[in-house]
């Protein structure tokens, strides 16, 4: 038997051309892709109808001939008029408070117990005067 000699070439293949051209095309898709952000859904949610469980309060102020302060009938103290409002508070929320001032009482009085009240809460003030 005849033995044939394989001539076997040891081939090697240049992958940088081939490299390049990945390159090329990846830098290419990159570029020419537009990124978008996930956008959100509206969500359009039903106001749900809580309802309050805390009472309202209207505090009412009455100041005599005298100058004295009363609240609710009782009397206060002129320097403790935002206590007294921050204790009706804690009992419930304060709507609307009214102030009656007899005649013969003085303006200062008055003026001090608006600037004590304003200075606590701004609630609505109605004033009246007594007779």
């Amino acid at each position: 038997m005849t033995k044939h000699k394989v001539n076997t070439h040891n081939a090697e293949v240049d992958m940088n051309p081939m490299l390049d051209i990945v390159f090329i095309l990846l830098i290419f898709f990159i570029v020419t892709t537009s990124f978008n952000r996930p956008t959100a859904l509206d969500l359009n949610r039903m106001k749900e109808n809580k309802q309050t469980l805390t009472q309202t309060v209207a505090p009412q102020f009455h100041i005599t001939e005298d100058n004295r302060v009363m609240l609710n009938n009782k009397q206060i103290d002129s320097q403790s008029i935002a206590i007294n409002l921050a204790r009706l508070d804690a009992n419930g929320d304060i709507t609307a408070i009214s102030v009656t001032a007899d005649k013969e009482s003085t303006h200062n009085t008055l003026v001090h117990l608006l600037n004590e009240i304003k200075g606590y809460t701004s609630a609505p003030v109605s004033l009246g005067s007594a007779l």
